[in-house]
């Protein structure tokens, strides 16, 4: 049986966060579950616990303070040791609108979290990792790390994590520590789920825009996440892979088709 790894997720309190959890859980590491709500970060210590983790603790943490990773960081240390893994899951969303009625309070509270709380957390652990000469980050991009969508603060901090995620590869590579992303498409959290009871989102022309016209489940950017901080990812770094249904092909192709339509009988 392989050794545990210590794995650290912020945003590990739900969604996203909390499937990538207790999906190494259920491998047998050991994790800290890091985020700012306690009930449900010490709820999801417990189910990874219960999924197989030998320990599993919250670690209160806000990602935007640079003190407060460092007391994760060195919180980390003192019970388990330089962590083997570190994903970056913390964020927030933002609804839709144009540049020039972006709120500015809006865009810096965005910024702190999306990016300069995945720069401060890749910083920090980086340099344990760096001192210990092994490690694998991950990041959580998204479908804005590559398409202009109209979320005028959001979209520009995940252009900007892929653009770290590549720099830190390149950079950390030599020091024996890999550094990927994921980057999730329309995810059936569930945030999403009660945007849908709502009616504030349209599931049928949701699932239409991707290729194989299904949403993602949380447990799909799991898996990711799992292969790419894992010995089968070993010469994979710097890359940021879509977990989004097939989303970035079917919208070009189909916008493409609506002024180029296929007239032949050959459709399948």
């Amino acid at each position: 049986m392989a050794e545990a790894r210590t794995v650290v997720v912020t945003g590990g309190t739900s969604g996203i966060g909390r499937a990538i959890a207790l999906r190494f859980a259920q491998e047998g590491d050991r994790v800290v579950v890091a985020g700012r709500d306690r009930d449900r970060g010490e709820a999801t210590a417990a189910d990874c616990r219960s999924a197989g983790a030998p320990d599993a603790r919250f670690s209160a943490v806000d990602v935007a303070d640079e003190a407060s990773v460092e007391g994760l960081a060195h919180a980390t240390d003192e019970a388990f040791g330089t962590p083997h893994i570190l994903v970056n899951c913390a964020g927030i969303l933002q609804s839709g609108k144009r540049v020039l009625a972006q709120d500015l309070d809006e865009d810096e509270r965005l910024w702190r979290v999306n990016y300069r709380g995945t720069l401060i957390g890749c910083q920090v652990f980086g340099r344990q990792m760096v001192a210990a000469g092994r490690g694998a980050i991950l990041n959580v991009g998204s479908l804005a790390s590559f398409a202009p969508l109209s979320l005028p603060a959001y979209t520009p901090g995940k252009h900007a994590v892929l653009a770290l995620t590549q720099i830190l590869a390149a950079e950390l590579g030599p020091k024996g520590i890999r550094v990927n992303a994921v980057a999730p498409g329309y995810t059936l959290s569930d945030g999403l789920k009660a945007k849908i009871a709502r009616g504030e989102r349209n599931p049928e022309a949701i699932t239409a825009s991707t290729a194989l016209r299904r949403f993602v489940e949380p447990n799909d950017v799991a898996e990711a996440a799992l292969f790419l901080c894992g010995d089968r990812a070993a010469s994979i770094t710097g890359v940021t892979l879509p977990v989004d249904a097939g989303w970035l092909v079917q919208a070009p192709y189909a916008q493409y088709l609506q002024g180029n339509p296929i007239r032949d009988d050959a459709a399948l």
